[in-house]
């Protein structure tokens, strides 16, 4: 179980998918990585990609997001978000069970834009990183002053905007505003 850190949904518990390939971002990282974007979550359109349990997305939902789009190919990883969901009965958010490449395009298709991204896919899949940055700005699915969060097990240190960077035991955490290619 996971517990929502703060907000309207603060120490609610959410289910995490019962299977190896799924790896929950820890309380204390999700804290934070919300500490860290404090007041620009408020009113923002949030992309949590490779959702797992969506506990990120929920968490940005606590805070005031405006709306959060879930994406995740897995169907236990889909089923668990469907669940929590439901359980803190959200209804400003959407589910996919689609791969990350099939949503983007679905985004763009629609002119789907957004203000904060959670990009945590498996550490294995390197070149998602990338593929994913070049994408939504070729693409213009960014807002103004988009953010994106990046977890990954190596420091990214591709330079692509103002960036932070943090870490949390093995876990790096990179924050970029001003996202460029």
């Amino acid at each position: 179980m996971l517990r929502i850190i703060a907000g309207k949904y603060r120490h609610m518990l959410i289910d995490s998918p019962n299977t190896i390939l799924t790896r929950p971002t820890e309380d204390k990282v999700r804290e934070a990585i919300m500490s860290a974007l404090n007041y620009q979550i408020e009113n923002s359109v949030v992309l949590d990609l490779f959702s797992g349990s969506g506990a990120l997305g929920i968490e940005a939902l606590s805070r005031g997001a405006k709306k959060a789009y879930f994406v995740d190919n897995g169907s236990l990883a889909i089923k668990t978000i469907k669940k929590n969901l439901e359980k803190l009965k959200i209804e400003n958010a959407e589910i996919f069970h689609y791969d990350y490449k099939k949503a983007l395009e679905y985004f763009k298709n629609e002119k789907i834009k957004f203000d904060l991204i959670f990009l945590d896919p498996p550490y294995k899949l390197k070149e998602v990183y990338p593929y994913v940055r070049k994408y939504l700005l070729e693409n213009d699915l960014l807002n103004k002053n988009a953010i994106l969060i990046e977890e990954s097990d190596i420091k990214l240190e591709e330079e692509y905007g103002e960036s932070r960077y943090y870490k949390y035991g093995k876990v790096y955490v990179k924050i970029t505003k001003e996202i460029k290619v």
